[in-house]
């Protein structure tokens, strides 16, 4: 359709119009990928929030910190209050009796378990620094499991492990 002179108006026009429509079409779904990208939490740092998970709980067993209850629990005539804080052999009683207990990132993060690569730092007009999780790390539950034994006829926690919540991505 090539004349003496060059390619037609309605050539050029239809050419132009599937440029632009490739050019939208990369671009919306280059954005998509980049969001995407920026809210899930990569292999290396779900490894770093189970390894905190697991770091916590060996504190709590060695008395070191509290625990934050999520829940209210009655074992054997004793209740735990939801919020209420409990350690030593408290938390060993109810890491017997649930064998699963959560913790939250945001939890672990103002106990220093996540260092400064999981915060966002801000710094306003008087050069006052906020520091916060960063917004991908928030919302995300660690549970940290136990394995517990009876010796001596006291509660030991033999072994620990953990996992994310399915609230992580």
């Amino acid at each position: 359709m090539k004349d003496k002179n060059g390619y037609t108006l309605t050539e050029v026009l239809a050419v132009i119009t599937i440029i632009a429509l490739i050019s939208i079409l990369t671009v919306s779904i280059s954005v998509r990928v980049l969001d995407q990208g920026k809210k899930k939490i990569s292999e290396y740092d779900k490894t770093i929030l189970v390894d905190a998970g697991i770091t916590f709980a060996e504190d709590i067993d060695k008395n070191d910190i509290p625990y934050k209850m999520t829940e209210t629990l009655t074992i054997n005539d004793k209740t735990f209050n939801q919020d209420s804080e409990i350690k030593g052999y408290d938390f060993k009683i109810v890491a017997n009796n649930k064998k699963t207990l959560p913790v939250s990132t945001e939890y672990l993060y103002e106990h220093k378990y996540l260092g400064q690569s999981y915060e966002k730092c801000v710094t306003d007009d008087h050069n006052v620094t906020t520091c916060s999780l960063k917004e991908e790390y928030k919302n995300c539950t660690i549970n940290m499991q136990f394995e517990t034994s009876i010796q001596d006829g006291y509660i030991v926690i033999d072994k620990i492990n953990a996992n994310l919540g399915e609230d992580c991505k």
